[in-house]
């Protein structure tokens, strides 16, 4: 018995990590586990499975070897160096991607991130709950029957970044200079994180992503996009605790999320891109005028993600915590027949705009200020919005100090 309780530890497709909640999974579920196509979840507390201490490349304990053999660091300026460092790197986009227990990443083609792309320019590095009709069938459903159909419509598609041809096109060209020697890495780290914009699909890639890297370089990540497909509308009590999308779509992971995005004190750019699904209208004769679009949660259409578009709604609360940008960009994306782009059009693109502008306001303002006023927005609305965004970060804060200490389970491991 000792043996096979190792086993079940050390085992990432084990059913173990997936009692934690007390709820028995369905069959379909189980055999993809026992079948090895899906694995736990990375473990927040901890980047990896095997946690280890930074390096420190100015130890004192260790000290930096000064490459007097090197032509390269002895004979060309230090200003030469950083021009090659910063060629070498380039201006580039990278998506960033979880294989297995691993943070990954795919340099894009293009040298701009887009918000109407939603990752098609690299179609291996899109989370599988983005490649599909997800939204459709297992948004904003708020009977257990309506959750469940879902859950059996889409159970395998469970964790992230999974395409057949991803491992083949992962990138580590650039990042390669930076394992020469630590003389190097002391003098191209910074540049890697400065020039890069960083495009994330998935809540816990980038939490993990965060963590993994010492809080010298995530503060030096100047961009950041952001491509979000809802499965649900966080903070709005529609999570279902029993799908098997509360490992990825949660209202602890959404505020997490934006926690370590407010963390990054350099951040300068910021794009979200939110991609609302598929949309067909119900019927020809479906009333079109104004009040019915999806910013206001109307009717007359089928599939997609009912997403209330106003910096009022709870899911929004998270995002206020966010400061000091320099610009602050929001996409808003849906696929949709004629019918349904008619029904749609008006009230999305006037709530789209509107939410952008707040945003921008309040993003866009210094770190330390109070919230800005703004127009059409009663002041009551946003002391509730501060209030339960309080509220999730003590809760959070009372989480980190029980953990402290705690070593964490094994969550992903090479099968």
């Amino acid at each position: 018995m000792r043996h096979f309780d190792a086993w079940i530890l050390r085992d990432p497709y084990s059913i173990f990590h997936y009692y934690s909640t007390g709820h028995r999974w369905k069959e379909t579920i189980r055999d993809l586990i026992q079948a090895r196509q899906i694995c736990a979840p990375l473990s927040l507390n901890n980047a990896s499975s095997t946690p280890s201490s930074p390096v420190d490349p100015f130890s004192k304990t260790h000290p930096m070897d000064p490459q007097t053999a090197s032509a390269f660091i002895t004979k060309l300026p230090l200003e030469i160096r950083l021009m090659i460092y910063e060629y070498a790197f380039g201006d580039q986009v990278v998506h960033l991607v979880q294989v297995k227990d691993k943070i990954r990443h795919v340099r894009c083609r293009n040298t701009t991130s887009s918000l109407d792309k939603n990752r098609r320019c690299c179609p291996v590095t899109p989370a599988r709950w983005r490649t599909n009709g997800l939204a459709a069938s297992a948004s904003f459903s708020s009977s257990a029957a309506s959750a469940s159909s879902a859950d059996n419509a889409s159970s395998n598609m469970l964790y992230p970044h999974t395409h057949p041809s991803l491992p083949s096109n992962l990138s580590n060209s650039s990042t390669a200079l930076l394992r020469t020697c630590r003389s190097i890495y002391a003098e191209a780290s910074s540049i890697l994180y400065k020039n890069s914009t960083f495009d994330v699909d998935d809540l816990t890639t980038f939490i993990a992503f965060s963590l993994s890297i010492s809080s010298e370089h995530l503060a030096t990540i100047k961009k950041l996009t952001i491509q979000w497909t809802p499965v649900w509308q966080p903070m709005a009590g529609e999570e279902h605790k029993s799908s098997i999308y509360s490992h990825t779509h949660n209202d602890r992971l959404w505020t997490l999320f934006w926690n370590r995005v407010a963390a990054l004190a350099g951040l300068e750019e910021l794009a979200l891109s939110v991609d609302l699904g598929s949309f067909a209208a119900a019927n020809a004769g479906a009333n079109t005028g104004p009040g019915n679009g999806i910013g206001n949660g109307g009717g007359g259409l089928i599939g997609g993600s009912r997403l209330r578009l106003s910096i009022a709604e709870p899911w929004v609360a998270p995002l206020l915590c966010v400061r000091g940008l320099a610009s602050f960009e929001l996409g808003i994306t849906a696929k949709c027949d004629a019918a349904a782009k008619h029904f749609l059009e008006g009230s999305l693109v006037r709530d789209a705009v509107t939410l952008r502008e707040h945003l921008r306001a309040v993003m866009c303002s210094p770190r330390e200020a109070e919230l800005p006023l703004l127009p059409g927005v009663e002041v009551q609305d946003l002391s509730m919005q501060m209030e339960l965004l309080r509220r999730c970060a003590a809760e959070m804060e009372m989480e980190r100090e029980e953990q402290r200490g705690i070593r964490p389970r094994l969550a992903i491991t090479a099968a």
